[in-house]
């Protein structure tokens, strides 16, 4: 081992560099646990790998300090970027049908890039799982004063209705929303399915590119989301 990494510093570097695979462990998890005909052993075998990913990631966090640190741009994390990035990699696996809409101009919250993007896998994990591959999913971001709102709905059976319990990842969810003034909320949507609603709140945005238009809807919206 270089002995830059035996250092603290070098430590550190290092815990930071894993952070990133970690969060793509946790994305490719989800996409493939919303598969509806997945065998049960293989199901378990996944839902293991993701709670040794989450334990794994929240001892790299904790090493960082991450709850009580700042994102690492200075702007915070793009909500809609990075909402943008799960649905194409939930696109992998998942053929249904996702509604995106979004503000005409990019919204950042006080989260480093890797734990808004684990954030938004397992929400959007979750909502594919319970809406099943010939389903519909709408995720919304939306500026609500000082705060950033996402919101993604379903048309599965609701919560407490799903085999294998509330879904991946919604406790860690809460964690993280909390440890950041944020809250979690759970409720019936209007697709008649599960309305999951995190609430975050907003910094203040540098110039960026405007996103326009209301929403884009379908398969072909995937596409978009890879050019931004």
């Amino acid at each position: 081992m270089d002995d830059g990494y035996c250092t603290d510093e070098g430590l550190l570097q290092a815990c930071h560099d894993l952070r990133q695979p970690i969060a793509g462990v946790l994305a490719l998890a989800g996409a493939a646990l919303a598969e509806a005909d997945l065998p049960a052993n293989v199901r378990a075998c996944l839902n293991q790998i993701v709670g040794l990913a989450e334990r794994q990631s929240d001892v790299i966090d904790n090493w960082l300090g991450v709850p009580a640190g700042g994102p690492d741009d200075a702007r915070g994390t793009d909500v809609v970027r990075v909402v943008n990035e799960a649905i194409a990699a939930q696109r992998v696996t998942w053929a249904g049908e996702i509604t995106l809409v979004w503000p005409p101009e990019p919204v950042f919250v006080p989260l480093d890039n890797v734990t808004m993007q684990r954030i938004a896998a397992n929400l959007l994990a979750n909502a594919a799982r319970a809406a099943t591959p010939s389903g519909q999913v709408t995720v919304e971001v939306s500026r609500r004063g000082s705060w950033i709102l996402l919101v993604i709905e379903d048309n599965g059976p609701g919560f407490g209705r799903l085999p294998g319990g509330t879904g991946l990842g919604l406790s860690a969810v809460a964690r993280q929303a909390a440890q950041h003034q944020g809250r979690l909320e759970c409720g019936r949507g209007s697709l008649g399915g599960a309305r999951v609603s995190l609430w975050l709140p907003a910094v203040a945005s540098a110039a960026g590119p405007s996103f326009t238009g209301a929403s884009r809807t379908g398969r072909r919206m995937a596409d978009a989301a890879c050019a931004m």
